[in-house]
């Protein structure tokens, strides 16, 4: 595997982790985008696998507004 980037980024009012990999999968070629967030006692994971190149940006670009409105509900007490 080979990671593009990693990186911390704002999410819900807290820092969620954020990394690019490329990756084979039973040695098929796979780009992954994997944002996990823990807030509440909660673990949140938003994960993008597709094949590399243009199938990939394609997902990405939807991926991101995915996570950019992200917000958890809210659990009752």
């Amino acid at each position: 595997r080979e990671y593009v980037s990693q990186t911390t980024i704002p999410l819900a009012r807290r820092d969620a982790l954020r990394t690019h990999v490329r990756a084979r999968l039973d040695g098929v070629p796979r780009e992954l985008l994997l944002v996990v967030l823990k807030k509440d006692g909660c673990v949140y994971d938003i994960v993008l696998a597709a094949p590399p190149g243009e199938t990939f940006t394609q997902a990405r670009a939807d991926v991101e507004v995915l996570v950019h409105g992200f917000e958890p509900l809210r659990r009752p007490r």
